[in-house]
C-alpha cells in the first residue's frame, strides 16, 4: 500500500478556462464514476484527452469548489503530487497557474510551490518544513518516478 500524499490546490486563471475545467470535474463527480483515490484522476485524465497508463495519475479527489477567481481542490494520491496531472492541466488551460501544497508524512515529505505565500503561507507541517517546489523541481521528480517505475533505478531497502 502506498503512502498517500494530500495536495491542496489552488487554481487561477481565465474565467472560461476555469469555468470549463470546473464544469469538467464536477461532471465527473456527478456521472457518479468514482473520483476516490483509485480511478478519480485517471478519469480526468482521460476526460482531457489522454491515455491514463501514459502518465503518473494514481489518485483521486475531493472538496473541490469553485470559490471566486479560483478553484480549490485536494488531491489524494501515491507519495507525491501529480505533477504530470498538473502539467496536463496547464497545457489544456494554458492560462492557469496552479499553487499547491502537499504532505506525505510517512516519508516527511512535504513540499509547496507557493513562494510568495499568496495561498499557503504556512513554512512548515507537524515541524517539517516545507520544500519550495520549482517547475525544475518539479521536472526532476517525474524523471526520477518514471526511471524508478522503468526500473533504471533501483531502491535499497532501508533496514
Amino acid at each position: 500500500m502506498a503512502n498517500i500524499c494530500t495536495t491542496n490546490y489552488v487554481i487561477e486563471g481565465k474565467k472560461e478556462e476555469l469555468d470549463a475545467l470546473y464544469q469538467k470535474m464536477k461532471e465527473l463527480q456527478e456521472s457518479g464514476a468514482s473520483v476516490e483515490y483509485a480511478t478519480g484522476l485517471g478519469l480526468l485524465v482521460s476526460a482531457l484527452g489522454k491515455k491514463p497508463e501514459e502518465l503518473e495519475c494514481r489518485g483521486g479527489w475531493t472538496g473541490l469548489v469553485r470559490e471566486g477567481d479560483t478553484i480549490r481542490m485536494t488531491f489524494e494520491t501515491a507519495w507525491t503530487p501529480c505533477y504530470e496531472v498538473t502539467n496536463l492541466l496547464k497545457a489544456v488551460y494554458p492560462s492557469i497557474r496552479i499553487f499547491y501544497k502537499s504532505e506525505e508524512p510517512g516519508n516527511e515529505v512535504y513540499q509547496k510551490n507557493d513562494a510568495e505565500g499568496k495561498y499557503f503561507p504556512e513554512a512548515e507541517a507537524n515541524g517539517h518544513p516545507f520544500d519550495l517546489m520549482t517547475e525544475e523541481s518539479e521536472q526532476e521528480q517525474i524523471r526520477l518516478i518514471r526511471a524508478i517505475q522503468e526500473g533504471k533505478i533501483r531502491l535499497i531497502p532501508v533496514k
